[in-house]
């Protein structure tokens, strides 16, 4: 199922001269990081305030989002989207279901691409959820790194609580084109557009760390 959202990382977003030369770099800062986040650092717990009974009503969360998903290897680069949340009840608990619109990364707000709805996923009552979304194209106009097309399978892992004006979490599975990576340590989040006119400044994680700014 193609389509216009999702995911970076300095190396898929790589479609420049020399790519095999390229990806050997990246393979090292590959091994670094997941040294470091072994020893204790860095990533997203994915809380979002997790917890508790913090299950919103269906319904209650439903709108556009923000959404910003931030590959590991550079996160302050992400691939944005316009996404649209959904909720119903189901057996006495609630489901989500997404929509995603990829943006421009020039301005991050004009759309690009077809979009793709995914989804229902069940929230659990501490407002955790794990959406396996299928395999996805994001156009390379979206790719902020490169410029070139990537395709990718992606899981996320994340939680959802009341009022869900924010929502956050963990980004997990394998990018396979233009080159092979795993996205093990990538994060995502979602702010709730108030302003159809004025999207939100994206960050990156549940700490609201800020993405880098558009030139």
């Amino acid at each position: 199922m193609a389509l216009a959202s999702a995911l970076p990382v300095a190396s898929l977003l790589l479609g420049c001269a020399d790519p095999e030369g390229r990806f050997n770099d990246f393979q090292d800062r590959d091994t670094t990081i997941r040294e470091e986040q072994a020893s204790g650092g860095g990533g997203s717990d994915g809380s979002g305030g997790g917890g508790g009974s913090c299950l919103p009503e269906a319904g209650a969360p439903d709108g556009d989002f923000f959404f910003s998903l931030s590959a590991y290897l550079n996160p302050q680069a992400p691939i944005v989207f316009l996404s649209t949340l959904t909720s119903e009840a189901r057996d006495g608990g609630l489901s989500i279901s997404l929509s995603f619109q990829a943006l421009e990364a020039a301005d991050r707000k004009t759309p690009t691409g077809a979009p793709v709805d995914v989804g229902p996923y069940e929230v659990s009552a501490d407002g955790q959820f794990v959406a396996e979304l299928p395999t996805i194209v994001v156009p390379g106009n979206a790719n902020p790194i490169s410029g070139s097309e990537l395709e990718a399978t992606i899981t996320l892992s994340g939680a959802l609580c009341a009022p869900a004006d924010f929502v956050c979490g963990d980004v997990t599975g394998t990018v396979t084109r233009p080159l092979s990576l795993d996205l093990k340590g990538s994060t995502f989040a979602m702010q709730r557009i108030t302003d159809p006119d004025s999207y939100p400044a994206p960050v990156i994680n549940c700490d609201k760390k800020p993405a880098r700014p558009l030139p």
